[in-house]
């Protein structure tokens, strides 16, 4: 489902890390919107979503509230989950920042004790401790000064105020080095998340690309995982993996969930109880109402 939908818009939002960045966008874009209770966030994929509301928000007013905090957002396109289609800087630029962080401090350091580290850095340390601190805060200075507007302190001010004092009383080594440590530790934020992200999307590929759906009549028809709707039945034969989340409407049989839950034995599935996309169905016929399409599976 694209931003452009009745039903509901997604955003790519450039920055969504972890919840304090989610409590931010829920404060800030939840006006717009007409509440919070109408937007959804799934951080793995970095996504945003805007359930329908009796008015419809234009997808340019939730950009530029999504701009107001320092974060980007554009229309969500389907080849970015599990954080495909993303140009080389929004992959690698806080990377790329972080060691140019990290070279420039050394250099720094390397200037200053050349100069006799006792004394007061010369301009070569002061230059490379400034480049340090430039790209240490680099990214969080957007954010710190929406903080600073709206007058709700959080890390990244905290953080950019503390590297501004060391400069201001002249401990510029003191400075690079927290601005590097700070950018150091939302790089590893990152890192993990990413991880976090390419083994949801190793998951996601486990699940079957068709399903066979009841049609009226009870006829099956072989249709793509994609296209199947919430509240559309699907059969699912012994040894055939499920192609989408839903719920056991008819038939019983064990289930090896151990893709997605590590169960080492496979799971009892009667009428009413939930499977998983992606799990192998093991002996018996499962009828299954679909629950969630193959996006939100």
């Amino acid at each position: 489902m694209t931003a452009t939908t009745k039903a509901r818009q997604q955003f790519k939002i450039q920055g969504l890390d972890c919840a304090e960045e989610v409590a931010v966008l829920k404060r800030e874009v939840g006006p717009v919107v007409g509440g919070e209770a109408r937007l959804a966030f799934d951080i793995l994929n970095a996504r945003m979503i805007v359930t329908a509301g009796p008015d419809e928000v234009a997808g340019e007013k939730i950009i530029a509230a999504v701009a107001g905090t320092g974060m980007r957002a554009e229309p969500w396109r389907e080849d970015e989950a599990g954080g495909k289609g993303l140009d080389f800087w929004a992959r690698w630029g806080r990377t790329v920042l972080t060691a140019a962080s990290g070279a420039a401090a050394l250099a720094g350091v390397a200037f200053h004790v050349a100069a006799g580290w006792g004394d007061k850095p010369g301009v070569a340390a002061q230059v490379g401790y400034g480049v340090a601190v430039l790209a240490g805060l680099w990214l969080v200075l957007p954010k710190a000064w929406v903080a600073f507007k709206r007058l709700r302190p959080d890390m990244n001010l905290l953080m950019t105020v503390a590297v501004a004092g060391a400069v201001v009383i002249g401990e510029w080594a003191e400075a690079a080095t927290v601005a590097f440590l700070f950018a150091l530790s939302l790089e590893l934020e990152a890192w993990s998340v990413g991880r976090v992200r390419r083994a949801v999307a190793a998951l996601l590929d486990l699940a079957p690309p068709t399903a066979w759906v009841v049609a009226d009549g009870g006829v099956e028809r072989d249709v793509p995982a994609k296209d199947v709707a919430v509240g559309a039945v699907i059969v699912v034969r012994p040894g055939e993996r499920i192609p989408l989340a839903g719920k056991v409407n008819k038939g019983s049989g064990h289930v090896n969930q151990a893709p997605i839950t590590g169960e080492s034995v496979p799971a009892p599935k009667e009428p009413g109880d939930d499977v998983f996309a992606g799990t192998v169905n093991g002996e018996g016929v499962l009828e299954v109402t679909v629950t969630k399409t193959a996006s939100d599976s």
